[in-house]
């Protein structure tokens, strides 16, 4: 499964059941978070509640460089 506007993400389930995300970039090449079933709803509520954050954040940095 790949994220709606982010090609370079990978999400899917390994092998052995874990929730793997996979980026490749071109600089740093393939990154991989791998994580048991039980901690989905941890990771996603992790997620959730600092998307405001880094979304002011992200939103900032992109200021300063145009």
């Amino acid at each position: 499964m790949r994220i709606k506007g982010q090609a370079d993400i990978d999400i899917y389930i390994s092998d052995t059941g874990y929730i793997c995300l996979k980026q490749k970039d071109e600089v740093d090449g393939e990154r991989m978070i791998e994580f048991a079933p039980a901690y989905g709803p941890k990771v996603a509520g992790a997620i959730s509640s600092l998307q405001e954050f880094a979304q002011a954040k992200f939103e900032k940095v992109e200021a300063v460089e145009d």
